[in-house]
């Protein structure tokens, strides 16, 4: 993938929060997860530390997006199987980055930055918004 990370960290905001809490506590640990691989990438120690940012995505995806599923499949919603299937893209894209790593493939860490990015902006910023609304319609809280 092209472009430049800079090494700015991404700024959560009060405004990012959806009003579900374990739907902002998973938003908030996306924006650290990103934010130390933007550190690991600039710091230009991406051997010393991926093994930290693959456990870390690896908690994520068990506790967050599954935590997530949990409540959109309980509630009914119409698009779960749709945002179960994100879900299941993000984890089969995270195990490649991790063979691709094994397999001393280039740019890993840099490739996953960018694909944490658009994850941050496409899912967490713009698609999560919509599916949270139906949860706080039902009463999620």
């Amino acid at each position: 993938m092209a472009g430049t990370i800079s090494p700015e960290p991404f700024e959560w905001k009060e405004e990012y929060k959806v009003g579900v809490k374990a739907v902002d506590e998973h938003r908030e640990k996306f924006f650290e997860i990103i934010n130390k691989l933007k550190r690991v990438i600039t710091e230009k120690e991406c051997k010393v530390n991926v093994a930290d940012i693959f456990f870390s995505l690896v908690h994520y995806a068990e506790h967050y997006l599954i935590q997530e599923e949990i409540y959109f499949k309980e509630s009914g919603y119409s698009k779960f199987a749709q945002h179960q299937q994100s879900h299941n893209n993000f984890i089969e894209r995270i195990v490649q980055f991790k063979e691709d790593y094994k397999n001393g493939k280039p740019a890993v860490c840099e490739d996953m930055y960018f694909f944490l990015e658009n994850w941050l902006i496409n899912h967490i910023l713009h698609y999560d918004i919509q599916a949270v609304s139906w949860l706080k319609e039902r009463g999620v809280e």
